[in-house]
């Protein structure tokens, strides 16, 4: 999967890992609530979760694992290098501490390996704008609103970008080719 198959969506990007038990089930709940907030407006949006811990999330794990807060929110994988050289480009850190054996008591429906990692890793949620530039950031929390707000402001950007590519392209200004859409959107 590359960054550049969600082109023409907003992307809101996350580093976390499955076996967490606190910041990123709390983080995704919230994205997950952003969403259903957005309504149909959320197609032109797209969660993803990279994994900082690829040697226990596979492709399917994740699957599986972010279905529980989305079906459309999508988990990246790849080799420890891989994931390293992504967390680089983003600035974010993550590092594993000792392994230790989890206990399922309070999580019975998780499926664990027999040792997990735990991981403490950074917690923001990059704002990627429809052309794949970062163009903001998000914590666990922000208001719902004020993420609503900055993803929709973008799609507009976005789409009045296009529009002045259209005319420019048509050579005719941009305000006959407003009216012209808003006539065949009446019709």
């Amino acid at each position: 999967v590359a960054l550049s198959e969600y082109r023409g969506k907003v992307v809101l990007l996350f580093f976390g890992y499955t076996s967490c038990q606190d910041v990123c089930p709390v983080t995704l709940s919230h994205l997950a609530a952003l969403t259903k907030r957005l309504g149909p407006d959320a197609d032109s949006v797209q969660v993803l979760l990279v994994t900082v811990d690829p040697e226990v999330d596979t492709a399917e794990h994740l699957r599986e694992y972010l279905a529980r807060f989305d079906s459309r929110f999508v988990g990246l994988t790849g080799t420890p290098a891989d994931i390293d050289r992504i967390a680089a480009l983003f600035a974010v850190k993550h590092d594993s501490s000792h392994p230790v054996t989890p206990s399922t008591t309070h999580h019975a429906s998780k499926t664990f390996t027999d040792r997990i990692e735990i991981y403490s890793h950074s917690q923001q949620v990059y704002l990627l704008d429809m052309a794949g530039r970062t163009r903001g950031m998000f914590f666990s929390g922000s208001p719902l609103e004020e993420m609503e707000s900055e993803i929709i402001q973008f799609a507009i950007s976005h789409y009045r970008g296009q529009m002045s590519e259209v005319a420019r392209r048509l050579n005719i200004g941009r305000s006959t080719l407003y009216r012209k859409v808003d006539e065949a959107a009446a019709d």
